[in-house]
């Protein structure tokens, strides 16, 4: 397995300050990761549709928000996510579907084309916090999967499922976070990989890959 890493962008932001001008780097990062292994299963003959995930409004920008105590959320002053939560979780999710080779076609909502299955979900929890033990990246999201040729809701939800993650950051850094917060990704992601897999193959049939 590759090692994970992050990558890092920078932009030069110049902020206009009385009558002259300061400059301040701000830092973008991104979580980078290999993706999760496929299942040990048979493929299964079954389209899927990746709707974007949403994110709860709390974590809904682009800030690197952590918890330094019960009821308080600050965020890193010149370091910021790439893009929102909700789109990162979408685009790796897409990226490690697709790279697993477990299903006949895995479509993203820009794709043409129908799945019989959608994936849908939000992201609840995007943060650094520290329940006592150190500071550690958290990532908690609601997803559900959904069966469209069932005419009742109450046939067509295949699993509803809270997924949390938590791993152990080195420092109180946003550079941490973001290498930590990789590994929670790829932790979610083999979870719901081998979730939906099952899931899926137990209601289309399987064949061999």
């Amino acid at each position: 397995m590759r090692r994970i890493s992050v990558l890092l962008l920078a932009v030069l932001v110049v902020a206009g300050c009385g009558g002259g001008k300061s400059a301040y780097v701000v830092k973008h990062y991104l979580p980078e990761y290999s993706p999760p292994a496929a299942p040990g299963r048979p493929a299964v003959d079954a389209a899927i549709r990746v709707e974007p995930f949403s994110t709860a409004q709390a974590f809904a920008g682009t800030a690197m928000v952590y918890r330094p105590s019960p009821f308080e959320l600050r965020s890193y002053s010149r370091e910021r996510w790439r893009v929102a939560p909700g789109d990162m979780v979408t685009d790796f999710l897409l990226r490690d579907l697709r790279a697993s080779g477990a299903f006949r076609a895995v479509l993203g909502y820009e794709d043409p084309g129908e799945g019989r299955f959608v994936l849908a979900g939000t992201v609840a929890e995007f943060l650094e916090t520290d329940g006592g033990r150190g500071p550690s990246a958290r990532l908690a999201a609601d997803v559900t999967l959904l069966d469209t040729t069932q005419r009742e809701i109450t046939h067509r939800v295949v699993f509803q499922k809270t997924y949390a993650v938590e791993e152990a950051m080195k420092e109180n850094s946003a550079r941490a976070l973001a290498e930590a917060m990789s590994r929670a990704l790829r932790k979610f992601s083999a979870d719901l990989l081998a979730d939906v897999h099952r899931a899926i193959g137990e209601s289309a049939g399987a064949k061999a890959p």
